[in-house]
């Protein structure tokens, strides 16, 4: 095993027994609460497909890394190419054309393209655009003389694909490893990291670690819809915001001065963050907050700046309200005060 693995599963071996009285044999899991002779990897809390983004790790089973990177991550890391105004240099890239199949509109109709390797059939027309590494000649399957008499209409380049699905589910796991990561079996074996890596993500696996993807995905909206209100994306992110598994920087939800019930996570991925909010479930009361959360709906949430410094947490007194927006006006929540 390689001495990095080594290092850190000892000492989460040795944090488990604090928290449990024995050591685990192997690697408990808090994602599948077992301890079983598997594989391991060094798994990015952070896929590390997205650029610029946190490279923080821990170990993790490469059975359930492996799942949830190829179902939900490989979709999920093309949010990052999202508001991109170069769409003639995605066009012109083999790779990410292959990923993000962008369409060529010629007013409301599609003309199928292809990238020209070798001269281009009379019946169609050719055009040049500039990619990431020059010049690149496509093939339009359109005839020349249709083409001139189309350039009075609209052309336009769309590059359409819905990963709101792969984006929930991504940034739930991310969630919960940055706070495993954060703060070890103390987390993973509490109510909240319990009900986050078991009981949403552990039994969606184990429920289909089997299937191929297109049932995956059909299975994954089902299960987690009933979650989708713990996800949201960051509207005016501050640039000093660089997601909680690299700053430790949260919002503590409370009921009260005393009863916390939430932690909001922040997730960042390249220019991008989001916010997930994990629970805490020690008390009834706090319990009784968080399913009235998970609704849905827009809701107010009063909470507390806090930092964890690796032994303990740090907390601003003053106490803020946050506008947390409903699921289907694809809400943005405002943290442009921090």
């Amino acid at each position: 095993m390689n001495p990095e693995l080594e290092q850190k599963l000892a000492t989460l071996r040795s944090d488990y027994e604090a928290r449990s009285g024995t050591p685990f044999s192997h690697f408990y899991c808090p994602i599948l609460f077992r301890d079983e002779a598997v594989d391991l990897c060094k798994a990015h809390i952070v896929n590390a497909a997205f650029s610029d983004s946190v490279r923080s790790w821990t170990i993790q089973r490469t059975d359930v890394d492996n799942f949830y990177g190829s179902a939900f991550e490989s979709d999920f890391v093309n949010i990052q190419y999202r508001g991109e105004h170069l769409a003639e240099g995605i066009l012109a890239d083999p790779h990410l054309s292959k990923k993000l199949r962008p369409t060529i509109r010629l007013g409301d109709e599609d003309v199928e393209h292809f990238i020209a390797s070798g001269p281009v059939p009379e019946q169609f027309t050719e055009t040049v655009v500039v990619g990431p590494n020059g010049p690149v000649r496509l093939g339009l399957k359109i005839h020349p003389d249709d083409a001139m008499t189309a350039m009075s209409k609209k052309w336009s380049i769309a590059i359409e694909k819905d990963i709101r699905l792969p984006a929930l589910v991504s940034i739930l796991k991310a969630a919960h490893l940055t706070m495993f990561d954060m703060l070890g079996y103390s987390y993973a074996l509490s109510a909240g990291g319990i009900f986050v890596g078991r009981d949403i993500l552990g039994k969606f696996f184990i429920c289909n670690k089997v299937l191929g993807k297109s049932s995956v995905i059909a299975n994954a909206e089902a299960h987690f819809k009933e979650f989708s209100n713990m996800v949201r994306p960051l509207l005016n992110p501050p640039a000093d915001v660089r997601g909680t598994a690299s700053d430790r920087f949260v919002f503590v939800c409370r009921c009260d001065t005393e009863t916390p019930w939430g932690i909001i996570v922040f997730v960042r991925t390249s220019h991008l963050v989001h916010a997930a909010l994990v629970p805490v479930l020690e008390t009834d009361t706090a319990a009784e907050r968080f399913v009235t959360f998970l609704k849905g709906g827009e809701c107010k949430i009063r909470a507390n700046r806090c930092r964890f410094d690796g032994n303990r947490w740090y907390g601003a007194k003053d106490e803020e309200v946050l506008i947390w927006p409903k699921a289907e006006l694809s809400g943005q929540v405002d943290f442009s005060s921090l």
